[in-house]
């Protein structure tokens, strides 16, 4: 058990986070992690409480969104956990663009420091400060634009999927496998991996080249995504 185990590292992390992408056009869509029916239960036990994990979400949603030919502008989160009995707040720093950091999680400068606190995570609160959000994940919606609609979480991710010719396929005793339109299982293509192709198309949202333009190479690459 944990009786006297004094080097082990005992943590107890309540609460939620969810992506919110914008598009060039100005539509939004929230992407919760919980709602995504493409991974499994264990991955979406650990994608929202794990930032790391959760870097490597944000790198393959926006690879859905170039492989979907869709002009992501700007990739952001919005969080409440509460970490040990102190007072809950955001663990991901709200406005900031995750596309910034994608590919970049070891990368973090300057390299003295070696954290993500003050770049795209919050430092934690102190003990006996105010909570400012809520770790009830009905609450999750109270924190986005109002052009944001809960009917719409889960049907966001089965657009995305499928415009960017991801599909599910049920084998043999029920096993449930990613597949692409061309039928490569998902979890062999790296999709959470920034590539040349990802890479080029982050850049272009920035330097005002056609985003369009750079996913439809991508689609070249990649294999039709319609």
């Amino acid at each position: 058990g944990h009786l006297h185990a004094w080097h082990m590292k005992l943590r107890s992390k309540r609460g939620w986070a969810a992506l919110v992408a914008e598009e060039a056009d100005g539509r939004r869509a929230l992407y919760h992690p919980k709602s995504d029916p493409f991974i499994s239960n264990d991955q979406k036990s650990k994608v929202e409480v794990r930032p790391h994990a959760f870097l490597l979400y944000a790198t393959m949603v926006a690879r859905m969104h170039m492989r979907a030919g869709r002009n992501l502008t700007s990739l952001t989160a919005t969080s409440c956990f509460a970490l040990n009995g102190r007072p809950s707040a955001p663990l991901y720093k709200p406005g900031v663009d995750l596309l910034d950091f994608v590919g970049q999680y070891e990368l973090i400068t300057p390299f003295h420091m070696r954290t993500a606190v003050g770049r795209w995570l919050t430092p934690s609160p102190e003990y006996g400060e105010e909570s400012t959000c809520s770790v009830d994940r009905s609450e999750i919606f109270s924190h986005l634009p109002t052009s944001v609609r809960e009917s719409e979480d889960i049907n966001a991710f089965k657009e995305l999927y499928s415009r960017a010719g991801v599909l599910p396929h049920e084998e043999e005793h029920g096993h449930r496998v990613i597949v692409t339109s061309s039928g490569e299982c998902a979890y062999t293509q790296g999709f959470h991996r920034k590539d040349e192709a990802l890479t080029a198309y982050l850049a272009a949202r920035k330097d005002g080249a056609s985003v369009g333009a750079v996913a439809a190479a991508a689609d070249n690459k990649y294999g039709d995504g319609t």
